[in-house]
C-alpha cells in the first residue's frame, strides 16, 4: 500500500542524482503534486489552530532488545523520513515562493546540492535577499531559475562584501537588485583580485567618475566579468580608429557592449563604412555617436539600409554627412519605420501640389525628406505632416499588409 503524499515526494521512481546521500532519489513535482502539497500543508496548518491542547501521558519504557542489523534498518528508514519531509519542505518553500515545475526539473539536474541544505538555513537566504538586496517574490525565483548556485553562497560571508564593493563603485541601493538580477554571477567573483583591478580599469583607463561607472555597471553588469586584458584589447582597437581615451569612455557608457564583441566583427562593421564612403575621421563620428552600431549585422541592416538611403532618400554624396550626423539611422526597420514614413511623406507632398501646375514629380526632383521625421513617435509624424494618425496608418497597413501596421518601433 502506498504512502500518503509518496507521489508527489522528491524520493520516488526517479533516475538518481548525484550528491545526494544514499539511496535518496529525487523526482520532478508536478505542477498537480504541488498544489496537492500546498494544499495539505494549509490543512495541516488549520488541524494544528483548532485542535484544542491536551496532556499526553508519558510512554512507559519497552524492556526488550532490537537486533543490531534491524536497528540499523530502522536508523536508515528514520533518516529517509527526515530527508525525504525536508525536502518536501524545500520545494513547498520555493513553489510558495513562485517556482513552478520547469524550474524544479532544471534545479535538480544542475545543481541538486540545494536540496541537501536545511530548510531554515534555505528560508534564512531568502529572507536575507529579499530584506538586503530588496529583490521581490517573482526577482527573486528568476534569478534562482536562471542561477541556482545563489542559493548555495553563504549571505555574510560571500554575498554581503561584493553588495558592499557595488556601493562603493557607485551602485546606488535601489539598482542592487537590477544588478543582482541581470548578473547573479559576478556574485561568485573574487572582490580583492577580480572585482577591484575591473573596476580600478574602467575607472581610470576610461576616465568615469565614480557616479558614471555605477550607471554602468547598473547597465550591463556583464562588463564585471570581462577580464582586464579583453578589455584592454578593445579599448586600444576604439583608440586606433581615431576616439580620444574620454570619447572610447562616453562610448563605452552608451553602450558597454562593445567591451564583450569580437575585433574581427568589430572591423568588419568598419570595413563596410570605409567601403561606401567615410573615411577615417567619419568612421570614428559614427562610432562615437552611435557604438551600437558594431551590434548590427552588415547583410541585414547596413547594406540594405544605405542602399535605401541613397537610392531613394539622399544622393550618395549627402548619404555619407547623413550617417555622419545621425548614424542611428542604421538601427530603424525600414518596413516599419523608414520606408512607409518616406512614401507616405511623398505621398502627401504630391497630394497637396496644384492640379495642372508643375510640381516636384513632373520636374524630375523631389522634396527633401527631414531625417528627424524618423526620430519621433508614430503620432508625432503625422503631426508634422500635417495629417490625422489614422491616415498614415492606413497608408502603411495598405503598403505593407496589416502584418507592418500597427505599433510603433523607435530606434535603439
Amino acid at each position: 500500500m502506498a504512502l500518503p503524499l509518496a507521489h508527489s515526494t522528491l524520493l520516488m521512481d526517479q533516475p538518481r542524482l548525484t550528491g545526494l546521500p544514499g539511496p535518496q532519489q529525487l523526482r520532478i513535482p508536478t505542477p498537480q503534486d504541488l498544489e496537492r502539497m500546498r494544499r495539505m500543508r494549509q490543512q495541516q496548518r488549520q488541524r494544528q489552530q483548532q485542535a484544542p491542547l491536551r496532556r499526553v501521558p508519558p510512554r512507559q519504557p519497552q524492556h526488550h532488545t532490537v537486533p543490531p542489523q534491524k536497528q540499523d534498518q530502522l536508523q536508515q528508514q528514520q533518516q529517509q523520513q527526515q530527508q525525504q519531509q525536508q525536502q518536501q519542505q524545500q520545494v513547498l518553500l520555493l513553489y510558495e515562493l513562485g517556482l513552478r515545475a520547469a524550474d524544479f526539473q532544471r534545479l535538480t539536474e544542475s545543481r541538486p546540492e540545494i536540496f541537501q541544505m536545511g530548510i531554515v538555513t534555505m528560508r534564512r537566504k531568502l529572507k536575507y535577499f529579499q530584506d538586503t538586496i530588496g529583490l521581490s517574490n517573482s526577482e527573486l525565483t528568476k534569478v534562482i531559475a536562471k542561477f541556482p548556485r545563489i542559493l548555495e553562497y553563504k549571505s555574510e560571508r560571500t554575498i554581503r562584501p561584493r553588495l558592499e564593493f557595488l556601493r562603493r563603485c557607485g551602485v546606488e541601493q535601489d539598482d542592487l537588485a537590477k544588478v543582482f538580477m541581470r548578473a547573479p554571477m559576478a556574485m561568485e567573483l573574487r572582490v580583492k583580485d577580480t572585482l577591484e583591478p575591473r573596476a580600478a580599469f574602467l575607472r581610470d583607463v576610461l576616465c568615469l567618475s565614480s557616479g558614471a561607472l555605477g550607471k554602468l555597471i547598473v547597465r550591463h553588469p556583464q562588463v564585471l566579468t570581462c577580464t582586464e586584458e579583453m578589455m584592454r584589447l578593445r579599448v586600444d582597437f576604439l583608440l586606433r580608429q581615431g576616439l580620444s581615451q574620454e570619447e572610447v569612455g562616453r562610448a563605452v557608457l552608451a553602450h558597454p557592449q562593445v567591451l564583450h564583441y569580437k575585433i574581427d566583427s568589430m572591423q568588419e562593421r568598419l570595413a563596410y563604412l570605409q567601403s561606401i564612403g567615410l573615411d577615417q575621421a567619419q568612421v570614428a563620428a559614427c562610432i562615437f555617436r552611435f557604438p551600437q552600431l558594431f551590434s548590427l549585422n552588415v547583410e541585414a541592416n547596413l547594406a540594405p539600409k544605405w542602399r535605401y538611403l541613397v537610392d531613394y532618400i539622399r544622393a550618395p554624396v549627402d548619404g555619407v554627412a547623413t550617417l555622419c550626423s545621425y548614424p542611428a539611422y542604421f538601427s530603424l526597420s525600414l518596413t516599419n519605420r523608414v520606408v512607409p514614413r518616406h512614401r507616405y511623406f511623398l505621398h502627401v507632398h504630391s497630394q497637396r501640389q496644384p492640379r495642372g501646375g508643375s510640381n516636384s514629380a513632373a520636374s524630375g526632383t523631389q522634396p527633401a525628406f527631414p531625417m528627424s521625421a524618423l526620430k519621433c513617435s508614430d503620432t508625432q509624424f503625422a503631426k508634422l505632416c500635417g495629417t490625422p494618425l489614422e491616415e498614415y496608418e492606413a497608408f502603411k497597413a495598405q503598403l505593407f499588409g496589416d502584418g507592418a501596421a500597427g505599433g510603433d518601433t523607435h530606434p535603439t
